[in-house]
Order: structure tokens, then C-alpha cells, then sequence
């Protein structure tokens, strides 16, 4: 279990569930871009009480970043986003109908400033249009199609102009993933 994050003051999920949809559920074996069996869409889990720890510890970043306005809720822009520790990665979650919204102003420019700091902690800035997934650097976007079951690798050298970056997605067995994870 994940500590909860400290949430904004008069935030809530009220009629909002796209995240029953853009995320994937390990513990009720639901894959990403479907929606969750126990949701009732624009109201809520018909499950709440008994929802796996999966859910309980999840909270998009409109509820725990007061930085983020009012045009981020996800219920009205149709985007979830999220930090993934583990990955040190910005995930922005499109909505199917509305995949090409991150790229509409004012969510490009935060997208587009996340991944200029982000970088600086050897992160990224992942968004997913459907299965697609697109990495965002400072200077431009790198589509990685259909991520699904892929490893996403970014990364970065210095050059005399300055740090260069670009990412890729391999299968999880591919021998050159060796290469980017660390040595014990």
C-alpha cells in the first residue's frame, strides 16, 4: 500500500470515471481503453467499498497538484494524468475520442514544460493516444505506435549542442534492453 498524496481542497471525482477506462487494472484483469465492469460511467464504482487496493490508491494528478487548473479535470478535458514512480514518468491518459486534445492549448504548453523538467531527473513525459504511446522531449515528439506489452527506453547524451534525447519501445526480451538497465 502507497501512501495517499495530500489532495486539493474541494477536488473531488464527483461524475467523473475516466480513469475506469484509460487504465489498465491488474487485480480485475482489465486491460487499458475498456471499461471497468463495476463502473457506472459519470457515476462512480458500484463497487467503492470493495475495490482493490489498486484503485483505492489511485488519484490522478488533478486531485493532488494544485498547479494544475480547473481545465484539467479529467471528466471535462478528457485526459487523466498520473505520476509513475517506479518508471520516473509523466503519464498523460487521452480519451479515445478526444486523442489529439493534449496537443490544444493550455495542455500542450504544461505538457511541453513537464518534459523539459522532467528530463533534468532522467524522466519522461509518456502520452497515450489509444495503444499508442508518444514521448515528449522539449523539442518534439517521438510516436512510438502500439506500445502494448512494451518496454519504453529514453535516452539522453550531451552534446557540443547541447543534451540530445530520443526514446524507443522493445519487447521485454529483447537483448538490447541490457544495455539501459543498471549494473549491480
Amino acid at each position: 500500500m502507497t501512501e495517499a498524496p495530500t489532495l486539493v481542497p474541494g477536488r473531488s471525482c464527483e461524475n467523473c470515471t475516466l480513469c475506469c477506462n484509460v487504465l489498465a487494472i491488474a487485480a480485475l484483469d482489465k486491460p487499458r481503453l475498456v471499461w471497468c465492469q463495476h463502473c457506472a460511467v459519470g457515476a462512480g464504482c458500484n463497487i467503492y467499498s470493495a475495490r482493490p487496493q489498486e484503485c483505492r490508491d489511485f488519484y490522478c494528478a488533478y486531485r493532488y497538484s494544485a498547479h494544475l487548473g480547473e481545465e484539467w479535470r479529467p471528466r471535462d478535458c478528457g485526459i487523466v494524468v498520473n505520476f509513475e514512480a517506479v518508471h520516473n514518468r509523466i503519464n498523460v491518459l487521452v480519451e479515445p475520442a478526444r486523442a489529439r486534445i493534449w496537443r490544444e492549448p493550455p495542455f500542450y504548453g504544461q505538457i511541453k514544460a513537464w518534459a523539459a523538467n522532467i528530463l533534468r531527473t532522467r524522466g519522461h513525459v509518456l502520452v497515450w493516444e489509444g495503444a499508442d504511446g508518444v514521448v515528449v522531449f522539449p523539442d518534439r515528439e517521438v510516436n512510438l505506435g502500439d506500445i502494448t506489452g512494451r518496454v519504453v527506453v529514453v535516452m539522453g547524451r550531451t552534446t557540443p549542442q547541447g543534451d540530445e534525447y530520443d526514446a524507443l519501445a522493445l519487447a521485454p526480451d529483447d537483448p538490447r534492453l541490457a544495455q539501459f538497465k543498471p549494473t549491480s
